[in-house]
């Protein structure tokens, strides 16, 4: 790809220079300003504006608005990368280019007419929308109350995209969606202080007088049952009598207008990396292969007597590998997190002021989601950052999981790599809250590896948990590929993923449907590691003894997320001047 040569060169060019004036900052302020004027919940997350009531306008022609504008920036960028001047900035031009090309190249394949994944969808994030926002004033409460009067809107506009999409024979398969809308159904009835949309009105702030919390939560009240409670209703008769039944059979991104052009794009924005699916699935066998060799090194280890599929089953059915409570594992995770944090200097330097905290999935959405996962927060808003762990179903949640699945979602993993690019004080603004899935993720997968430099895992178990996860990634280039590009079917994914690790069928059969509906994304956790595994062997093998794990992570994550090209070359850097100075 066209960048990856770009940041070399970039890289080369800059070595030596002192900065020069240049005038790319105002470019980056009118890209900033750009930004939260046009999406304004992303605004809100981050406290920008006094005001915090309005919706990105998902209509066709705003859509197709927004993405001209993307390319007028991108004509912007170009004639300020002829400017002498800003040869100092041309890396920060160049990143932004990359950013803005990318959105520009999705609009071509009209990804934007998909409005429901398998995890989610409009009517999953907005009942959490209050975890994103500010809700610190009379003003912060009555926007929300805003906000809440425009959900009917909102699901009208996604509607309309669906049906578009159905024309257009650009739909999510449908074998991914199985009770899908239980979740709509849910939210369309009930007394409305039961709902997830009245949680901010259950605490306010003690400044607030009483005449004020009754008044916004009677209003609350009404919205919900008046406004909120029929759009759900109107959406889940949409979907289950107009949009589910036409949905298409097939599952691979290939059998979509452009499909085979579009997989290919995503390979290669997943991964920053100028690689063919058939690489990343060889890879993935690979990787596969070498795991499970130290699966059964595990198994041997623990004296375990059968084959390692025998072992893989007596971890997905022992009754003791699992929580009785979900009190018990949520204790347990808060416990994993308390010691890790506790240890976090000794491969670390630099760490982040923005805390975090532990909370479950919400019941409406727990079914349908993942083990775990990482919102972020921000300082400026008084959000902490939140790991949000799954509690329903407790005998697909296996405890020796815990540990990797904690230190990836949380710190060493999201929440320590978001909230230090957040707080970066010498890159533009839009470097520190974006960045290639592949950075970001597979500094997440990385994370859990460090757990054995300080001694996370206590007992062969957890450290098979941890191969386990390692594994899971690893199965992911082989499935994604394999769906999206050689054609397998649902049911040959689930059973070589079975085949091949200790995950529960539950966490399986959730982890395909997003494969399925999510092409390439999976691709980045494994890729993104592999890099960050091989530049820290290149740095030990060269630094010997002069190597400095927290160092080398200061290098990783001084800069925020950025592509793996470019991190390849910031470690080289590091390595070089390290030799110079011995």
């Amino acid at each position: 790809m066209k960048y990856l040569l770009i940041f070399t060169i970039v890289l080369s060019s800059c070595q030596g220079q002192e900065k020069v004036s240049c005038s790319a900052n105002e470019l980056f302020d009118s890209y900033q300003t750009w930004l939260y004027k046009t999406f304004p919940m992303y605004a809100s997350a981050k406290g920008y504006g006094e005001r915090h009531n309005k919706f990105f306008v998902n209509s066709l022609t705003n859509i197709e608005k927004v993405n001209q504008e993307q390319v007028n920036f991108i004509k912007k960028i170009e004639a300020k990368l002829k400017e002498p001047s800003c040869t100092s900035e041309k890396i920060n031009l160049e990143l932004l280019k990359h950013n803005l090309k990318e959105n520009v190249d999705e609009f071509k394949f009209k990804s934007h007419l998909v409005r429901f994944q398998s995890m989610g969808g409009p009517h999953t994030w907005l009942p959490q929308m209050h975890n994103r926002i500010p809700l610190k004033t009379l003003q912060n409460y009555k926007d929300y109350l805003e906000r809440l009067a425009q959900i009917p809107t909102v699901f009208k506009e996604n509607i309309v995209l669906s049906r578009k999409g159905l024309e257009e024979n650009i739909t999510p398969p449908q074998v991914t969606f199985k009770d899908y809308e239980s979740s709509m159904l849910k939210l369309s009835k009930g007394a409305p202080k039961e709902s997830p949309f009245f949680k901010p009105f259950l605490k306010m702030p003690e400044s607030f007088s009483s005449k004020d919390k009754e008044s916004l939560k009677k209003e609350a009240k009404r919205i919900i049952k008046e406004l909120i409670q029929p759009s759900y209703r109107n959406l889940y008769n949409f979907w289950s009598k107009e949009y589910y039944p036409k949905l298409r059979k097939t599952i691979a991104a290939s059998d979509l207008p452009n499909g085979k052009e579009y997989y290919d794009y995503r390979v290669r924005k997943m991964t920053t990396l100028p690689i063919s699916a058939k690489e990343v699935h060889e890879k993935g066998l690979s990787e596969v292969k070498r795991i499970l060799g130290e699966m059964k090194a595990i198994k041997d280890q623990v004296k375990f007597k059968g084959s390692l599929k025998n072992f893989f089953e007596h971890l997905r059915t022992n009754p003791k590998f699992y929580a009785k409570t979900k009190e018990e594992l949520l204790s347990k995770t808060a416990v994993i997190l308390k010691t890790m944090d506790g240890k976090l200097p000794k491969l670390f330097k630099t760490l982040p002021m923005l805390p975090y905290g532990l909370e479950p999935i919400p019941n409406f959405i727990a079914h349908k989601s993942p083990a775990a996962y990482y919102l972020h927060g921000d300082i400026n808003i008084g959000k902490a950052g939140t790991y949000q762990i799954n509690l329903s179903d407790l005998k697909s949640r296996p405890l020796y999981n815990l540990t990797a699945l904690s230190l990836h979602e949380a710190v060493p993993g999201h929440h320590l790599q978001i909230a230090i690019s957040q707080e970066l004080k010498d890159i533009p603004e839009f470097r520190k809250n974006s960045g290639p899935t592949a950075f970001i993720e597979g500094w997440g997968l990385y994370s859990e590896s460090l757990g054995l430099d300080v001694g996370m895992y206590e007992n062969p178990y957890d450290n098979f948990g941890r191969l386990n996860y390692e594994q899971w990634r690893a199965l992911r280039l082989v499935v994604d590929t394999g769906i999206h590009a050689f054609g397998w079917s649902r049911d040959k994914a689930i059973k070589f993923m079975e085949e091949n690790s200790g995950l529960s069928t539950k966490n399986i059969t959730t982890e395909v449907d997003r494969y399925i509906n999510w092409p390439g994304q999976a691709l980045a956790y494994k890729m993104g590691e592999l890099k960050i595994q091989e530049l820290k062997k290149r740095a030990q093998d060269m630094l010997k003894e002069k190597f400095d794990i927290r160092d080398f992570h200061d290098v990783v994550l001084k800069e925020g997320a950025i592509p793996l090209p470019l991190l390849e070359s910031n470690v080289n850097d590091y390595i070089a001047k390290a030799k110079s100075a011995q």
